[in-house]
């Protein structure tokens, strides 16, 4: 009975520690890596795209930049080295200057 118990307070334990480590992952971007910035960085353009925050010039542009960004990112990870510590400091300094980008396009006076 205390062996059961034991198993049942283990596996709870598990099961809630998993359960807040993967929300943790959902509200912050940064913890999926490079790619998973990316991918945020994306969903967010589209999403001030489709509300009118952005025009369709600016969307097509920080598409291209993050496209840019990928490409760069591709090359890196293609050396032999692979992704260096430094590498990943500039991919992700870049990183955080497009999305400043996404957001001062957003948030500006022009709308679709």
């Amino acid at each position: 009975m205390k062996k059961l118990f034991a198993i049942g307070m283990a596996l709870t334990i598990v099961a809630v520690t998993s359960l807040l480590a993967s929300s943790a992952e959902a509200k912050n971007p940064w913890n999926n890596g490079v790619n998973g910035r990316q991918s945020n960085q994306n969903k967010r353009i589209n999403r001030a795209y489709r509300s009118g925050g952005l025009t369709r010039r600016e969307a097509a542009r920080l598409k291209a930049q993050q496209a840019q960004l990928a490409r760069r990112e591709a090359a890196m990870r293609r050396s032999a080295s692979g992704l260096s510590y430094s590498e990943r400091a500039r991919l992700e300094h870049q990183q955080d200057q497009l999305s400043r980008n996404i957001k001062n396009q957003a948030h500006d006076s022009q709308h679709r």
